[in-house]
This record gives C-alpha cells, sequence and structure tokens, in this order.
C-alpha cells in the first residue's frame, strides 16, 4: 500500500483498491487519481453535503416535532447521501445498489408526506395517511425486487414517476394552502434546481461519457471533454440534489406545522452539518396541543 492517502497521479493503479468496477455506470471523473482509495474522489466527497442535510433535518424534525414522517425524510436523506458516497466510492454493484434503492424510499416517504398534507387533520386523515404509506412501501418493496433481478430499467421509470407525483401533488396542495405565498417559491425552488441540475449536470456526462467507461478511462478512447474539467459536472449534480430536497423539506414542514395550527415561522441560520451555508429552518411558535 503506497504511504498517502492522495497520490496524484495521471494514470490509475493497476490493481484498483475496491477491485474491478462492477457497476453499471462509471463517470466522466477518472478513477482512482486523486486517492488510491477512492474510485471517484470528487463525485464521492461531493455526496456528503446529502447526508448532512439530512441529519441536520432529521434533528430539527425531532427538536421542533414536525413528526414521523418528516423524521424518516430526514434520516432517508442520509442515507441516500451515505449510499452515493458508497457508490462513486467504490464503483461495485454493491455501491450501486446502496446509492439507487434509497433514492426511491426516499422520493417514496416524500411523496407520502406530500399526498397526506391533503388530508384532513383528524383521525380520518391519520387512518389514510397510515394506508398510503403501507400502499407506498408495498410498492417500493416491489421495484426493490424487480430492481435485484435486472430490472434497472423499470426501476428507473418508478424513481422518475415518483418524483413527478412529489411535484404534481405537491404544486396541488401548495396551491390550495394559505400559506402559499410563504411556501410556494420553496416548492418551485426545489423542483427548479433539482431538476436543473439534472437536465443540466446528470443528462450531458450520460451524452458525452456514456456508461461503462471504465472500459477506456485513461486509455485515449472514447475522450470526452468533460474528463478534462478540473471538477465534474456530476460533483456539481450532487450539490443540487441536496439543496432542491431541503427547500422542499421546508416547504412540508411548514405545511405541517400551520395544519397543525401551530404558527410557523421561518428562520435562517448556520449549522456545521450544512458546511457553514445558510438554511431556512422552520419553527413553530405554540406548543402542539391534544385538539391539534
Amino acid at each position: 500500500h503506497p504511504p498517502l492517502v492522495f497520490v496524484m497521479s495521471a494514470s490509475p493503479p493497476s490493481v484498483p483498491f475496491w477491485g474491478p468496477v462492477t457497476a453499471n455506470y462509471d463517470w466522466c471523473e477518472s478513477n482512482y487519481v486523486i486517492s488510491t482509495y477512492v474510485a471517484e474522489f470528487w463525485n464521492a466527497l461531493s455526496s456528503v453535503p446529502t447526508l448532512t442535510v439530512g441529519l441536520w433535518f432529521a434533528l430539527k424534525s425531532h427538536k421542533h416535532g414536525y413528526g414521523f414522517r418528516f423524521s424518516l425524510a430526514g434520516w432517508m436523506l442520509a442515507v441516500v447521501g451515505f449510499g452515493s458516497c458508497a457508490f462513486h466510492g467504490t464503483l461495485t454493484r454493491l455501491g450501486q445498489i446502496a446509492d439507487e434503492l434509497p433514492m426511491l424510499y426516499s422520493s417514496s416517504i416524500f411523496l407520502w408526506i406530500a399526498a397526506s398534507l391533503r388530508f384532513k387533520v383528524n383521525k380520518d386523515g391519520d387512518e389514510k395517511s397510515k394506508r398510503l404509506g403501507y400502499g407506498l412501501l408495498l410498492y417500493c418493496v416491489a421495484i426493490t425486487t424487480a430492481y435485484l433481478n435486472g430490472g434497472f430499467e423499470l426501476f428507473f421509470v418508478a424513481y422518475a414517476s415518483t418524483v413527478l407525483a412529489v411535484a404534481v401533488t405537491s404544486l396541488s396542495a401548495v396551491n390550495e394552502s394559505p400559506s402559499k405565498k410563504t411556501t410556494k417559491p420553496y416548492v418551485l425552488y426545489a423542483f427548479g434546481v433539482y431538476v436543473g441540475g439534472f437536465l443540466a449536470l446528470w443528462v450531458p456526462e450520460q451524452v458525452f461519457c456514456g456508461n461503462q467507461l471504465h472500459h477506456t478511462h485513461g486509455h485515449g478512447h472514447h475522450h470526452s471533454p468533460l474528463q478534462d474539467l478540473p471538477l465534474p459536472l456530476h460533483a456539481f449534480f450532487h450539490i443540487t440534489s441536496s439543496i432542491g430536497p431541503l427547500s422542499w423539506l421546508t416547504f412540508a414542514s411548514f405545511e405541517g406545522l400551520g395544519r397543525e395550527r401551530r404558527a410557523p415561522i421561518i428562520r435562517w441560520g448556520r449549522h456545521w452539518l450544512l458546511w457553514g451555508a445558510k438554511a431556512p429552518e422552520v419553527v413553530p411558535t405554540r406548543r402542539k396541543t391534544r385538539s391539534n
């Protein structure tokens, strides 16, 4: 083993630390160039903010009492970030599974929250939300089974459809909300950043680099100018993938507290889990009561 983790090299090691690439995707970033222990260093590092943003929101949900669904959304977003680190750090099939499956479960939790905003705040509404939660869980299990048996195309369609359903349901809920002047900008910003990042950062790497680049990395074949960038586009996509969900969770938690008549407000502040960046925090100004 080399004495240093960071070894700037023009070519990857002959024997990769995590073994041969077994994932279906290998992005534009050259493998094992920054570190002999990390396949795609920048793509792995840029996944960490998604993990820490998820942790930050889960902690705020516990502190302010957003509810179980919101806490679960925060923790699952953190799992998405961890899985992305594992995928890009190893480029193994197991790492890819750890990255992609949590994305489906996370988006399904978002859909559960968005749809539940349409239900009345009473026992009947709670029962509808529970049934929807169980239904979405069965949906995720079914897609997971197909995915693990080679049904990647079905998984991709299911994930895209779930994100679309979140967008439609969220816009429908916010347009009927008395707080839409406050929360609608967060919804629009969330999907604008996420979809914009997908189109401007994720898609170009697919078009100009293609998949399974481990066959050609460092060999001068099928070379793309995107491989010469100092930082890969996909790394910036990870940043938009942490900003978008946080903006959406701001909308949803504000609406959730408002439905419980807890008079929420939005405060902006910094936190080390947010890497020093300013972010909105939804704070209730009234305690939750039994009548709520």
